[in-house]
């Protein structure tokens, strides 16, 4: 038991100094012109920290295994829609989709869906489509686009109203880490939108990255403290 009590701490600390290091580099990567570099350095960070307490759940059999696995494919997807969506916007939009799936899948696995989840799932999306179908500040290059938004914007609400939904049922800091993770992510979407589809407000960019970062860290912190909070009760 003190074992595991003194893996759990050093993991903990990984955990802490990792996501600290990611906020760190956000700010030099904002700072030095949205530099691509760092960028991908900042989301290799939030992909890695999950894959290491997927492995650290699994060697020591803590948490709900394919929870943990569903929630690292998501945040790898994620790492890598960040790499591609600046080579092609569709592309990258459509790798991130997947991450966002497995990332609902992930929730899926901690509670069935119910009405619930549905509702407010459906709610947010009737705001969200609104306004990608009908605000008039939106200027989409391709036509295309608006829809790849449209479609992303079916899964990101989906992601958060289930996330909501799970928390309202259990209310406890797991959940809660998870709500306020995909809540974070919600609204940095939104403000990519802003920065650009609208590009007329300067606060977006530094809005979107500024959110999206912990959003993800949030979410890769939720694997590991799942698995400690599980163990804490043995």
């Amino acid at each position: 038991m003190k074992k595991s009590v003194r893996n759990d701490n050093i993991l903990l600390a990984i955990n802490l100094i990792m996501i600290s290091a990611v906020f760190v580099l956000n700010y030099f990567y904002q700072s030095n012109g949205f530099d691509f570099t760092l960028k991908c350095i900042c989301s290799a960070g939030f992909a890695l920290l999950g894959i290491i307490n997927l492995v650290y759940a699994a060697v020591n059999k803590s948490g709900d295994i394919k929870f943990s696995a569903v929630m690292a494919a998501g945040l790898v997807f994620a790492m890598l829609g960040d790499v591609i969506i600046g080579v092609s916007f569709i592309f990258g939009a459509g790798i991130f989709a997947l991450g966002h799936v497995c990332f609902v899948a992930a929730y899926c696995v901690l509670q069935k869906p119910k009405a619930l989840d549905f509702i407010i799932g459906g709610v947010l999306f009737v705001g969200a489509g609104a306004f990608l179908i009908f605000f008039p500040l939106l200027d989409f290059d391709e036509p295309i686009f608006r829809w790849v938004c449209v479609v992303y914007a079916l899964i990101i609400s989906s992601m958060l109203g289930k996330a909501a939904a799970n928390f309202i049922r259990v209310r406890n800091v797991f959940y809660a880490l998870i709500a306020v993770g995909s809540l974070l992510f919600f609204f940095s979407d939104l403000m990519l939108v802003f920065d650009w589809f609208v590009g007329i407000w300067q606060f977006t960019s530094e809005a979107c990255m500024g959110t999206y970062y912990p959003a993800l860290c949030l979410l890769a912190f939720s694997i590991f403290f799942k698995g400690r909070t599980e163990r804490a009760k043995l």
